[in-house]
């Protein structure tokens, strides 16, 4: 009698296939193409995506493991200031596919945590720097995927603190003045796609409009106007900018948004 074939869960084939996508570019990179066996269990990162492997082989469904079980060796090469820029890109472009194909459960109890930790890797990436072209195309997949984080459903388990940060990326990279106009152009509409979200959610919350104005979405716009750095040589036009988009980020909800003169700052390189 033939044993029962369980059917394995398309979505652990996904990652699978993406964990292939960003080892065999790992290996292939001049720092690990001399790598013997051993060495690869001692490197931290193919180690977490071998780790990862083993997992997938024990399970039928994807959501018996925690999203960060599945997340975490992505996310560390995110972080990683040891990978270079198509590196990164190559696991940014993973992450996205992981929201963009609903991979994660909303109603999982550990999507929250999965989604904090995201959103500080992505927001915190680092990576070896290549060539200008191939540096934007790195920092463009960030934008990609913190507007997809915040626009799809698990977005609304981020915590005010980190969609904070998720706006102050992409502030940055708008007021870059030595990245192309493409890219900021780029960062300044997902900026309006995460503002529009913000205000299209309010219903959802059970205190009144006015009430979660003045707290959670002023909350936001405190924690922007006091972190965000820049240098007085770009502060006026960039403080321009910055207006522009409160005023289009406030516009009818009768916030004011106070500017202050005299202030310098220094624009700072990491997301």
């Amino acid at each position: 009698m033939r044993g029962v074939v369980k059917m394995v869960d398309k979505n652990i084939y996904i990652v699978q296939g993406e964990i292939n996508v960003v080892v065999g570019a790992i290996k292939r990179n001049a720092r690990w193409s001399t790598h013997t066996h051993l060495d690869e269990e001692r490197d931290p990162l193919l180690h977490s995506f071998s780790v990862l492997k083993e997992v997938l082989n024990n399970i039928t469904e994807l959501s018996e493991i925690e999203p960060n079980v599945f997340l975490r060796p992505f996310l560390e090469v995110i972080r990683s200031e040891d990978t270079t820029g198509p590196i990164t890109g190559l696991a940014l472009t993973s992450v996205n596919k992981f929201l963009s194909y609903a991979l994660i459960d909303p109603s999982h109890e550990g999507t929250a945590e999965g989604m904090e930790n995201m959103a500080d890797a992505v927001t915190h990436a680092r990576f070896v720097g290549t060539d200008h072209a191939n540096d934007e195309v790195v920092l463009m997949k960030i934008l990609q995927v913190l507007r997809t984080l915040l626009l799809t459903p698990v977005g609304a388990h981020l915590t005010n603190e980190s969609v904070c940060e998720i706006m102050q990326s992409c502030f940055r990279i708008c007021f870059e003045m030595r990245l192309s106009e493409l890219l900021r152009k780029s960062a300044e509409h997902t900026l309006v796609d995460m503002v529009q979200l913000l205000f299209t959610r309010l219903p959802q919350f059970k205190e009144e409009p006015k009430s979660y104005m003045g707290t959670n979405m002023k909350k936001i716009s405190s924690c922007l106007l006091n972190k965000l750095e820049l240098s007085s040589g770009e502060q006026p036009k960039a403080l321009n900018q910055l207006e522009r988009a409160y005023s289009m980020l406030w516009k009818n909800k009768r916030v004011q948004v106070r500017w202050w003169n005299g202030i310098s700052w220094t624009l700072k390189r990491t997301l």
